[in-house]
């Protein structure tokens, strides 16, 4: 009896050697949530390390632990703020988090693989629940390393084929910021101008208007892109179209209409190359100085427009 009870009391020593070189000298609710991280019990972890972290404010495991439940938990932004807080005490998880961002992502794409192979088959339900999967596996590198121009585009991406263009265009907004390329902002162009066109088509011109000016504000489209001139041209069309139905229902002034589509496409006639393009701003231009009482421009419009498609 005695020599187990020598062994039971050597058992615990080591024990409570192996908790104070693990977890360090830390409060009983972190040890607990790091017992709870370890058996993945993610729920208990979060609640017992929110509790002890109060006072083990510099425990840069015990902030790592946090982040990690907290994703697993999909909270996400918590997450984010308990990985910063982890790195602003030490790097000493730096890897760990890198290797934790690595197996989210790969997570994701493999999810995104699925649902594009999904859209192939006609498979549309399926399609759904997995570009919802690569998402919340996106959402956690995102979080995870804040800055990953990678997991904004690929959130973006899900994003537009969830049709979610708001969140979508959130997402290709902040990789613009961080890229500044040309291609993310024609990226963006494309879902705006689609948005726009719809406006358009059911006559809600304050609307496109107002779509259409977005395209054109989009940091470092090329100006000589289609969606840019096309959405220049808009902006022209719709202020075009309200004025004639004005004009059409004699109710007010169309006359500032007019001049704000001769303002927007007067540029666009001397800076673009699209043939099919310039010959709609010239027809634009001829009714509305005809209609401003502007002859002769109006008859340089209309030579020009006949110019063009004479050269067909």
């Amino acid at each position: 009896m005695k020599h187990s009870a020598i062994k039971i009391t050597a058992l615990t020593i080591m024990l409570l050697t192996f908790a104070t070189y693990y977890f360090g000298c830390t409060t009983a609710e972190t040890t607990t949530g790091k017992l709870a991280y370890q058996q993945k019990d993610f729920a208990k972890a979060e609640i017992e390390l929110k509790k002890g972290l109060i006072m083990d404010k510099a425990d840069d495991e015990g902030w790592y632990m946090l982040g990690y439940s907290q994703v697993e938990l999909g909270k996400y932004e918590d997450a984010r703020a308990s990985f910063k807080t982890c790195l602003s005490i030490s790097n000493k998880y730096a890897d760990f988090m890198r290797n934790y961002w690595i197996d989210k992502y790969n997570g994701g794409i493999n999810a995104f693989n699925n649902a594009v192979k999904s859209l192939g088959k006609k498979d549309s339900v399926n399609a759904a629940n997995s570009f919802a999967d690569a998402l919340n596996y996106f959402r956690a590198t995102r979080c995870i390393t804040p800055d990953s121009i990678a997991s904004y585009q690929l959130m973006g991406d899900c994003y537009t084929y969830l049709g979610k263009t708001d969140s979508a265009l959130i997402m290709y907004t902040s990789v613009i910021n961080k890229s500044k390329s040309d291609k993310d902002a024609i990226m963006i162009a494309k879902i705006l101008y689609s948005s726009g066109m719809k406006a358009r088509e059911t006559e809600n011109w304050d609307k496109a208007i107002e779509v259409f000016k977005r395209v054109t504000d989009i940091p470092y489209l090329p100006k000589n892109n289609t969606y840019y001139e096309n959405s220049v041209f808009n902006v022209g069309f719709s202020n075009y179209q309200i004025a004639t139905k004005i004009a059409t229902d004699n109710k007010g002034d169309f006359k500032p209409y007019l001049n704000e589509a001769v303002k927007v496409l007067e540029p666009l006639a001397t800076t673009s190359k699209d043939n099919a393009l310039l010959i709609n701003t010239y027809e634009i231009l001829y009714n509305s100085y005809d209609a401003l009482g502007m002859s002769e421009k109006a008859q340089d419009a209309l030579k020009k427009k006949q110019d063009l498609q004479n050269k067909k």
